[in-house]
């Protein structure tokens, strides 16, 4: 999983090349995100999304563990953007709502700069809220947005340290699961990776004080209460395969 799922074009955002720049909210839907099967996750989201998604873990080629939100089981298929590119849950991820806006390394090294997808049909210089004025100063809507993608990054960031000090206490283990849906279908999953009960239970004493006081046990129980989610998001593939089966044969069935 990279940074940029489902960005297009990400350029730097510059205040000259980009004064006048407006952003149509009300030109947003989730189209874009469509395809994505799962999304990275901050920590601080836990709580929220522990509600409504599985959250595993995947392996990055960095051998980093990061957590997910899972959002489909079929590749290329997220489960909760419906055909009018609306979400369908009450917590939408942070990686999610940040669109068209990320950061990403620029500059000198480790230096992060603020960037667009300048594909995002929503980003244009004729209507919707101002962000860079004609003098190419930054307007309180852009100065929010940036806020929010400094916080995203910082929480990411606590995340992996957590999450490496997991890793450090070899509480992972790789999991694949199969699964049966009421509709008849069979799905695998594979290469994710949760917390092994037993070994978090084994954890020796003197290494609970500080798991605690950085946040890293409250997320391993919602980790693993999220995990309950994972009927709630076959039920959904189910009912997506049943409505696709009788919109196939709607199709077929002859008019007269």
């Amino acid at each position: 999983m990279t940074e940029f799922a489902f960005y297009r074009k990400v350029v730097a955002l510059n205040t000259e090349e980009h004064r006048n720049l407006r952003f149509a909210v009300n030109d947003v839907n989730f189209s874009f995100a469509r395809d994505t099967t799962a999304v990275l996750m901050a920590g601080v989201e836990f709580a929220e999304a522990a509600r409504e998604y599985p959250i595993v873990f995947i392996r990055g080629q960095d051998q980093q563990m990061r957590p997910v939100a899972l959002l489909g089981v079929r590749n290329g298929e997220n489960l909760f953007v419906d055909e009018q590119g609306k979400w369908d849950a009450r917590y939408i991820p942070a990686f999610v709502r940040r669109y068209p806006f990320v950061m990403a390394e620029g500059g000198a090294p480790g230096q992060l700069v603020v960037c667009v997808d300048e594909r995002c049909p929503a980003l244009n210089v004729d209507h919707g809220e101002l962000l860079i004025n004609a003098g190419g100063k930054l307007e309180p809507r852009m100065n929010e947005v940036m806020q929010f993608l400094r916080n995203f990054q910082q929480e990411f960031a606590r995340t992996e340290l957590i999450t490496k000090q997991l890793h450090e206490l070899g509480l992972f283990v790789q999991q694949g699961a199969r699964f049966d849906t009421v509709a008849g279908e069979t799905f695998q999953l594979n290469d994710f990776y949760l917390i092994d009960e037993v070994k978090f239970g084994q954890i020796a004493d003197d290494k609970l004080p500080q798991l605690f006081r950085n946040g890293a046990l409250g997320l391993v129980y919602l980790h693993l209460a999220s995990l309950g989610n994972m009927r709630e998001l076959l039920d959904r593939v189910s009912a997506r395969s049943v409505a696709q089966r009788r919109a196939v044969s709607a199709a077929k069935t002859p008019l007269h």
